[in-house]
């Protein structure tokens, strides 16, 4: 994924109603854009990733040449959606739908 890929995607992905915002990291941890503040990127970049990282075991040990293809956790008040792709993991944070 290119820079302007990257930029391309949180573009779109921000302009979804309900966003609260995002963050682009590498596999490695290293938040290459955010659009929050300093210590909620920090928050959700490193507890997000690692049940994300659960996430992805649990499906592998499951079914071996499956892979995983996004996590999405629901609160009551917000919505977290990560997806892990071969370079970069996105993490999008929405306000949780009503029903």
């Amino acid at each position: 994924m290119s820079t302007s890929d990257v930029e391309a995607t949180i573009k779109r992905i921000s302009s979804h109603p309900g966003v609260r915002g995002l963050i682009v990291q590498t596999n490695e941890g290293t938040v290459v854009r955010t659009t929050f503040d300093p210590e909620s990127t920090k928050l959700y970049s490193s507890d997000v990733a690692q049940f994300a990282a659960v996430a992805k075991s649990a499906v592998r040990d499951l079914d071996p040449i499956n892979d995983l293809s996004y996590v999405r956790v629901r609160s009551t008040s917000q919505e977290i959606i990560c997806i892990p792709e071969k370079q970069y993991t996105i993490i999008v944070v929405c306000d949780a739908p009503e029903h």
